[in-house]
């Protein structure tokens, strides 16, 4: 036990480096010019060390493994909730955090928010969307005993779930209560509008 948690502590440390180093360093010289290589230079580790924990230097934008909690817990909500009532138990018990907590959170967004205009940076973002997105579905289409080729239902949820990861990513908002998302859904299909 001691041992496991002498090694996450080390994990611990070493991605809050990682993640130092390149959040000084995008401030400093800017993003595009910041390379892995001057990264772990500056946070002391190895490349090989670097890519267990980024899989690019976009990546450092958003934190490690965005939106993964929300859907874990989607997937792990009761079995005996409907779909509607286990994504609010999802949101619910992840806190509806996207992002890894860390004191970084603020200072990782307002640098998003100013390079979201570099393509590296906006198609790493819009692949985040997609794949949060395609999870939800799959999760969703498990959750229904639905199959996802024939009926719709997993991808529309997926699409909302789309829809409000690209916000908070692209406007850098919260991404809104799951009620306000279910009221502007309904608004936006009633007949008329």
């Amino acid at each position: 036990m001691t041992e496991l948690g002498i090694r996450d502590r080390k994990k611990a440390r070493t991605r809050e480096a990682i993640r130092t180093a390149a959040l000084d360093l995008f401030e400093e010289q800017g993003f595009e010019r910041t390379t892995v290589d001057q990264i772990c230079r500056r946070a002391d580790v190895a490349h090989r060390t670097f890519f267990r924990y980024y899989a690019t230097k976009e990546a450092l934008l958003f934190g490690g493994a965005f939106g993964q909690v929300v859907l874990d817990a989607f997937a792990e909500a009761p079995a005996d909730l409907g779909l509607w009532e286990a994504l609010g138990h999802a949101l619910t018990v992840s806190d509806g955090r996207l992002e890894e907590p860390a004191e970084h959170t603020a200072r990782r967004r307002r640098l998003r928010r100013g390079l979201l205009e570099v393509r590296s940076v906006r198609d790493h973002a819009l692949i985040l969307v997609d794949t949060f997105g395609r999870r939800a579905s799959v999760i969703a289409a498990e959750r229904l005993g639905a199959d996802p080729h024939t009926d719709l239902r997993p991808w529309a949820l997926g699409a909302m779930l789309s829809g409000m990861i690209q916000r908070h990513i692209m406007v850098d908002s919260e991404t809104g209560l799951l009620a306000e998302w279910a009221e502007a859904y309904r608004e936006v299909l009633r007949p008329g509008h």
